[in-house]
């Protein structure tokens, strides 16, 4: 409904109102009219009744009363009329014959008694009467004097008059009146509703127009236009706002179109108004801005990563997410980050660049798109998964692995895959800068006989990383091997000979393990190797097979072959103990007891193989 409509329902509603006042009011003072005009005709009656009956009783003719009642009675007003005596009279001059004098009712008593007049009105939808009884009282002043005749009192009442009135010509008459007026205010409003529409029909078309287009351009519409108004107040108004949406909306859209491209849009869009999109991209600006200068002053690169990790999990609400990151020289992948009780459906760890579909081609890889477009990918069923390739360097590459079990999810993701697009790029920089800090820092953490890491790595992950896979509830398996009788081999076949079998001991080693595993040179002989999440099945099965498998190696030196064994000690961390020293000297002390019972043997570590004192404090 538009406003001019809804203008005149009110005015119409409020002088409606007042007509229907104004009426009850005419038609209460019509009706209250009528009633004190039947009165005036009453109390002339009754005069007139009383006078002629002086005259009678002057005259000497009461006899003939009767026939002067009768005479007024048939008025055409009047319906009934009778003349009541009080008790006094009657006693004076005799009861009188006529049934026209006697009292009908407990009115004419009641008058006769108190000498006041009694008025009493009957109505109904076809009839409307009014009887009144009028009392007549001695007094000295009338002419002739009243007392000069009765037996009486000033003030005495010597009887009453009663009369019913017909008003019902009265009543018709004043509906007349009132339908009249009724009529005369009808057509009177409906010309001043037509008058005031018109008036008001130039305000609020101007209203309803700059409503409509307010409306749209709330909804996010900024192409709309308000139409020009037929007054001047109207044309101005409509030009000001069309100049206004003109600037927000070349605002808007310069920010949407530069802006864009800056924070890699979200594939689609949820909000159609420009406004929204444009504080959406000003939001995730600043986010990104305070990402940066966040990452910029953290200082290694798994700082980097948990940054990264936390903008996914608790920014974007990615749920269930893997980061893997890839070694192109070494072509090795590693798990960065992995969602708690979730399996990924890509377990690439060898010949990745050519295997992994998303390095391959650097592009976003969706099981949605097609059918197995991963064919090594190996999702549950009603699963999809979405891998997003990023490389840093000629060296490493990262690919965001991301799990969805539902619709909502998939949708949800997709929507989100430019802003992570940007963050990525955001941490590219900084992120490269630490893996070459990384480099220069493992020269200095990498053992040059073997590759293996040496004594500082083990330091700086015991210092760094460690306190956050507790944090994660990671658990380790602490192992330490040794060589037997590796001295006799300097000493028999020279340095060169023990140089060579410990880098076969240490490739042996390297491909055993997986990428939840890594291995120090943690002095001469002895190497250290430290399993994540192990089981006791899963760290016995490792530890026998490096035995096994350095066990079948053949070394020929000096014209002699011969082959060499080693022993293994492992203990596990926080099982065996929560201090992760202590383990590594738990691990060492099953080391021991594997060469004191034999060698070429694993130990797994057991409370017995304490000291008494050591015991006690276990």
């Amino acid at each position: 409904m538009n406003s001019n409509k809804k203008i005149t329902i009110i005015i119409f509603s409020m002088v409606s109102l007042l007509t229907i006042v104004i009426v009850a009011l005419v038609a209460l003072g019509s009706r209250q009219s009528g009633y004190v005009s039947a009165k005036k005709r009453a109390y002339l009656t009754a005069d007139i009744v009383k006078k002629s009956l002086t005259s009678h009783m002057v005259n000497g003719n009461m006899d003939q009363r009767d026939t002067f009642l009768n005479g007024i009675s048939e008025l055409k007003e009047v319906k009934d009329l009778w003349i009541i005596r009080a008790k006094s009279v009657s006693n004076q001059f005799g009861k009188s014959k006529l049934t026209n004098e006697i009292p009908r009712d407990d009115i004419d008593k009641k008058v006769l008694e108190n000498g006041k007049e009694e008025v009493l009105i009957d109505e109904s939808l076809t009839n409307a009467t009014l009887r009144i009884t009028i009392p007549y009282t001695a007094s000295s002043l009338d002419k002739p004097n009243c007392l000069s005749c009765h037996n009486a009192k000033e003030g005495e009442v010597l009887g009453a008059i009663s009369l019913t009135f017909d008003i019902q010509e009265d009543r018709i008459s004043s509906i007349a009146v009132l339908l009249n007026i009724i009529a005369i205010i009808s057509v009177f409003l409906i010309f001043i509703l037509i008058y005031i529409s018109r008036k008001i029909k130039p305000y609020t078309s101007s209203f309803d127009s700059i409503t409509e287009v307010l409306k749209q351009v709330h909804e996010g519409d900024y192409s709309v236009r308000a139409k020009a108004g037929v007054l001047k107040e109207d044309k101005e108004a409509s030009v000001w706002l069309n100049e206004l949406i003109e600037k927000l909306e070349t605002v808007l859209t310069g920010i949407e179109k530069n802006l864009t491209t800056f924070v890699h849009n979200r594939s689609t869009n949820v909000n159609n108004d420009k406004l929204l999109t444009a504080q959406d991209i000003i939001e995730d600006i600043s986010e990104i801005y305070n990402y940066k200068k966040t990452i910029e002053t953290d200082l290694t690169k798994d700082d980097i990563y948990y940054r990264l990790i936390q903008v996914l999990k608790d920014k974007l609400k990615i749920q269930d997410f893997f980061i893997f990151e890839t070694d192109l020289i070494k072509d090795e992948r590693k798990i960065i980050f992995s969602t708690k009780e979730t399996i990924p459906c890509c377990n690439i760890s060898k010949n990745i660049k050519e295997r992994c579909r998303a390095e391959r081609t650097n592009t976003i890889v969706s099981s949605e798109n097609f059918p197995e477009i991963c064919r090594l990918a190996t999702c549950p069923a009603n699963t999809n998964h979405i891998c997003i390739p990023f490389l840093i360097n000629e060296q490493k590459n990262v690919v965001i692995h991301i799990i969805c079990e539902n619709e909502e999810c998939l949708k949800h993701v997709k929507y989100q895959i430019g802003i992570i697009k940007k963050y990525l790029e955001e941490t590219k920089p900084i992120l490269e800068s630490k893996l070459l800090m990384d480099v220069l820092r493992e020269r200095n953490l990498i053992d040059g006989l073997t590759g293996l890491y040496n004594r500082k790595y083990l330091d700086e992950f015991i210092d760094r990383k460690l306190p956050y896979e507790l944090r994660e509830g990671s658990t380790f398996a602490i192992m330490f091997l040794d060589i037997d009788y590796f001295k006799m081999i300097n000493d028999t076949y020279g340095h060169d000979a023990g140089d060579a079998i410990l880098q076969k001991l240490s490739q042996t080693m390297k491909d055993s393990i997986s990428e939840n595993e890594f291995i120090i040179r943690f002095g001469g002989e002895e190497f250290l190797i430290i399993m994540k999440n192990p089981t006791e099945e899963t760290a016995l099965e490792l530890a026998n097979k490096i035995n096994q498998d350095f066990g079948k190696l053949v070394f020929t030196f000096n014209n002699e072959s011969f082959s060499k064994t080693v022993s293994i000690g492992y203990a596990f961390f926080p099982k065996d103990t929560d201090q992760i020293w202590k383990c590594i000297k738990f691990a060492d002390l099953s080391l021991y007891e594997a060469k004191a019972t034999g060698r070429n043997r694993v130990i797994r570590f057991k409370k017995e193989l304490l000291k008494n004192g050591d015991k006690d404090s276990y």
